[in-house]
């Protein structure tokens, strides 16, 4: 039983669920991209953006949204950084990706040096962004709107399903139910790298700076931002997926895996979140696992060597 539908730019799949359910996580998705979008000039999050430093209330949805990114921004010492929005509109990707011209000109980045780019006040749920900031919450956005929607749907009652929105997907079942997921070639898109079996209640998240490339007057630039410099990461990774027990915590690490590379990329997210699982992808084609001691992901049509 599958469900599909297209929102965020995205095209969704969702598993297991009851039509009026698979419905009611469609119409969610579409609020959580008329809301959280940076593209739509109505989004709640393009007015907050063009504030310029004032304070603005949000709705619970911005806010959580905003709160979660911010979080992990500290967790990570600022290697997930949400607040490169100015520096990713510099580098070209100010539209949506689909409609990115070809012929802009390349311009000098500075390196993102706000000491505190945001004031979250609890007591009156407002949020106010330093005057040179502003956020792109991206994928975040996609994979913590997922989770939310699998938490309310499990706390009332529906008991087995997945969502799947363009390779972040959660699951949630009962501990004996496991599920086959697929991941993407890095080289072949038609293809598929591996296929992984994984625990329910689990979160999967692949990113990849292979996917979504742009060319500004013949120099190439991909969507995953080093906030340290402002520019494309440059680690020797080109795709990772990490497994965890939240997607937005597979989300975020993802990302900071190839930004970080391998070795520094895993010391960090094991830090935090010692049972989370990554499979990663060189760019001269090496695959590299890393299990954690309970060894929760199996996979299999698959060798550890160039591919």
């Amino acid at each position: 039983m599958s469900y599909s539908f297209k929102a965020m730019n995205t095209t969704f799949n969702v598993y297991q669920l009851e039509t009026p359910v698979s419905q009611k996580v469609e119409s969610w998705c579409y609020l959580v991209e008329e809301t959280l979008s940076r593209f739509l000039p109505t989004s709640e999050l393009s007015q907050l953006n063009s504030l310029n430093g004032r304070l603005f209330l949000p709705s619970k949805m911005l806010y959580e949204a905003v709160k979660t990114a911010s979080y992990y921004y500290n967790e990570t010492n600022g290697i997930f950084n949400p607040f490169l929005y100015h520096s990713i509109q510099t580098l070209g990707y100010d539209q949506s990706f689909e409609q990115l011209p070809n012929n802009q000109l390349p311009q000098e980045v500075a390196a993102f040096d706000a000491v505190n780019p945001i004031m979250i006040h609890k007591g009156m749920r407002s949020i106010q962004l330093a005057s040179n900031v502003g956020l792109d919450l991206g994928g975040i956005a996609k994979g913590w709107s997922i989770q939310q929607m699998a938490n309310q749907l499990k706390k009332k009652g529906t008991s087995l399903g997945a969502i799947d929105g363009g390779g972040d997907i959660v699951t949630w079942g009962p501990a004996s139910k496991h599920w086959s997921i697929a991941l993407s070639h890095p080289f072949d898109l038609s293809k598929n790298l591996m296929s992984i079996k994984v625990k329910s209640n689990s979160g999967i998240a692949t990113s990849s700076v292979g996917k979504r490339l742009w060319k500004v007057n013949g120099h190439t630039h991909h969507h995953i931002i080093d906030g340290r410099i402002s520019k494309p990461s440059s680690s020797e990774l080109l795709q990772a997926t990490v497994v965890s027990e939240d997607l937005t915590v597979s989300e975020v690490y993802a990302k900071c895996m190839l930004i970080l590379g391998w070795d520094a990329g895993l010391r960090l997210a094991k830090m935090h979140h010692p049972s989370l699982e990554v499979i990663a992808v060189t760019k001269e084609g090496k695959v590299l696992i890393e299990k954690n001691a309970k060894g929760q992901v199996y996979h299999y049509g698959y060798s550890p060597r160039a591919i």
